[in-house]
């Protein structure tokens, strides 16, 4: 192994030196009319890369090719996968590390014999299904869409998230800090209004204070939602206030002190996940962190876009 577990006898079974396997892994993926199986390839050619890896054949993804054939499952992990169409139950990582939490298990403290059935069931499932779903994408005239779009598609992502984007984190610090004084200005008008000060943020008081307190006639039972405080502007100026207040938190929360938590310690910039395969309707989507949802609906949340720079000082960045 290269990184054997440390509860192996190195002096039976040495280690191999990371010199001597990176040419020969790097020769594995230098075919260019290979095709190469996996499932979440991205995820796994993104990793290749990091160590200057390129993978130069043809790909197969089994994770879009399920989804693609039934975009209405609720889940494309392998495992699910393995049950529904061979019928074969893989062995859970938590078999192995444990469940998420303190006590999770790395996996050098694995026994190698685990770790070796592990990758290698990984391996044998995703090339069985690949047996499949290859001919069903045939069968249901789905193969144009998976091998001349959804491949080429998730090469470009992969580039993408590579390449990730440079952020102002100062920038992100000011807006943040300012907006928030913005919050705390709202909030006295908000407390104005009312007899005594409660929690914004929640439901169940400020139910209290709308319905209660102040006696305003309730739209959808005791719903505090944005619909219903838009509803309730034509019967109190609190309404516009508290509309005011979830708009510049949710500004604060999601964007401004979120996203500079994603950037990323090595290349100093984020790199979000493009999915090919949450959205039923085949559209993209972003997570970790959402970069597909920044807003522009107001005059201060336009101004987040500005936080996002080139990293050539020289030049801009353009978005529609």
């Amino acid at each position: 192994p290269i990184l054997f577990p440390n509860t192996l006898d190195t002096e039976i079974v040495p280690q191999i030196t990371y010199s001597n396997i990176y040419d020969r892994i790097k020769l594995i993926f230098n075919y260019s009319k290979t095709l190469y199986v996996g499932q979440n390839i991205k995820y796994d050619m993104l990793i290749l890369r990091r160590y200057g890896i390129e993978v130069e054949g043809n790909l197969f993804d089994t994770m879009i090719a399920a989804h693609l054939l039934n975009p209405d499952r609720r889940s494309y992990k392998m495992d699910f996968l393995s049950i529904d169409y061979l019928d074969y139950e893989m062995i859970p990582i938590e078999d192995l590390i444990g469940s998420k939490g303190k006590n999770q298990k790395l996996m050098s403290d694995v026994q190698l014999k685990d770790i070796s059935y592990y990758a290698c069931e990984d391996s044998d499932v995703a090339l069985q299904l690949y047996n499949l779903f290859s001919k069903e994408l045939k069968k249901q005239k789905l193969d144009k869409i998976f091998y001349d779009i959804e491949m080429p598609t998730m090469k470009v992502l992969i580039d993408m998230e590579y390449e990730g984007i440079n952020i102002d984190v100062s920038f992100f610090q000011k807006l943040s800090d300012k907006i928030g004084k913005d919050i705390e200005s709202v909030s006295k008008n908000i407390f104005s209004y009312t007899d005594t000060k409660f929690n914004i943020n929640s439901p169940k008081q400020l139910s209290e204070v709308l319905f209660d307190q102040l006696d305003l006639k309730p739209i959808k039972k005791r719903s505090t939602s944005v619909d219903v405080l838009e509803e309730l502007k034509k019967q109190h100026p609190i309404a516009n206030e508290l509309l005011a207040y979830r708009h510049l938190s949710k500004l604060k929360n999601t964007y401004l002190d979120a996203i500079p938590t994603h950037v990323n310690s090595r290349t100093s910039r984020v790199h979000t996940s493009f999915n090919q395969t949450i959205a039923s309707t085949g559209r993209l989507s972003s997570t970790k962190p959402n970069l597909q949802n920044i807003p522009i609906r107001t005059e201060i949340s336009r101004e987040i876009r500005k936080g996002f720079i080139s990293r050539d000082i020289d030049a801009y960045i353009f978005s529609a």
